[in-house]
């Protein structure tokens, strides 16, 4: 796994909870990320192969390939990759049960501290209550 495809895998990992990406989480995901290094400099093409793969294996191997994309980030990293996640979770402003659970799970498994995810979580919560 490249760091590209390891930071990638977090917010994917949270949004895919519910098995749908809605139109408003991939239009949301794509901006994010093609917004930042290394996504930036890299072909459309070659983006949407690399997304296109991770949710390939998340459907089978969720648990394994988060911790292994966990490993391989910096705890910055691992921080922003989880303000990610959880912002791509409220982006319809609907935050399933399945995609709350299972942000919950990233969270731990990225080894932050839970207060630092609670605040992350409810700051996201709210911002997307505002725009409704």
């Amino acid at each position: 796994m490249t760091p590209a495809e390891a930071f990638a895998v977090i917010p994917l990992a949270a949004v895919c909870a519910d098995n749908r990406l809605q139109p408003e989480e991939a239009e949301l995901l794509q901006l994010q990320l093609r917004g930042r290094p290394p996504y930036s400099g890299m072909d459309p093409v070659a983006f949407a192969t690399m997304v296109s793969g991770i949710l390939l294996k998340l459907r089978d191997e969720r648990q394994a390939l988060v911790e292994e994309a966990a490993a391989l980030l910096s705890p910055a990293e691992r921080e922003r990759a989880f303000a990610l996640a959880a912002r791509l979770v409220h982006a319809d402003r609907i935050a399933t049960q399945e995609e709350v659970s299972l942000l919950a799970d990233v969270g731990c498994a990225l080894s932050l501290p839970a207060e630092r995810l609670r605040e992350i979580e409810a700051s996201l919560a709210l911002l997307s209550a505002e725009s409704t």
